[in-house]
């Protein structure tokens, strides 16, 4: 199995266990059973209409030394229409990010950035940001084709159902994994390219919105081609007010 391979190259979650004792489950019902028995259940997350919160990401070199620290602070609507403002200093200098709902807008130390791949690239961190965040009830919302792999095991040593993810449009691909026992959402693969890949480990989850969201996370990168993983970045998550 090619998927298997290329699992077993990133030693990631790797030789694919089927157990005999666990219930064969589709993709639609592990999410459903994170979400009711992991993640607070559906309705709670459906009714906050705003989410605010500061995300601290640290970057480190291929050696292990850290590159940058990156501490933003994000206002999002959730509803009845999601918009989004992130700001963070850069070097003393404000920067930010507003979507409105329909257009994004980025402006360096109050003035406004017209440059077309600088706007896409803000638009992309501000809608990456939310999904990542807002999963696993994204998983069930989006426009997105979800395959069940069965049940593999982990670098920890625990078993975890994979669910494939792809979205139209996009090349990316987005495996998840959650615990066959409490099913947490514990990590992502993620497939760039056809040779490099990003492992982000869920570290630690929130205790106090009910959500069980994002606290603390590792991403590493794996090149399959090379066989190098490395820890890319360090990320926390302080959840300011959802209401």
């Amino acid at each position: 199995m090619k998927n298997k391979s290329l699992f077993i190259c990133v030693s990631l979650a790797i030789s694919m266990l089927f157990c005999a004792c666990q219930p064969e489950l589709t993709a639609e019902m592990v999410i459903q059973k994170s979400l009711e028995e992991a993640h607070g259940g559906k309705a709670l997350w459906e009714t906050p209409k705003v989410l605010i919160y500061e995300k601290t990401t640290t970057f480190y070199t291929s050696d292990g030394k850290v590159e940058s620290i990156k501490k933003q602070t994000f206002h999002n609507t959730l509803k009845p229409t999601f918009t989004s403002k992130v700001k963070w200093m850069e070097e003393d200098v404000e920067k930010r990010i507003v979507f409105d709902g329909k257009e994004t807008f980025v402006f360096t130390d109050g003035y406004q950035v017209t440059d077309d791949s600088i706007v896409e690239a803000a638009h992309k961190e501000i809608m990456g940001a939310q999904y990542v965040l807002w999963q696993p009830y994204k998983l069930l919302t989006d426009e997105a084709t979800i395959v069940s792999e069965g049940i593999v095991r982990l670098e920890d040593k625990t078993d975890a159902y994979s669910i494939k993810v792809t979205y139209p449009n996009s090349d990316t691909i987005w495996w998840y994994y959650f615990d066959i026992h409490t099913f947490l959402l514990k990590e992502n693969l993620i497939q760039h390219s056809e040779t490099t890949y990003s492992q982000i480990v869920n570290l630690k989850q929130e205790e106090n919105t009910g959500l069980r969201l994002h606290q603390d996370r590792k991403s590493f990168k794996v090149d399959v081609g090379k066989d190098e993983k490395y820890l890319r970045a360090t990320y926390h998550y302080n959840i300011l007010e959802l209401k």
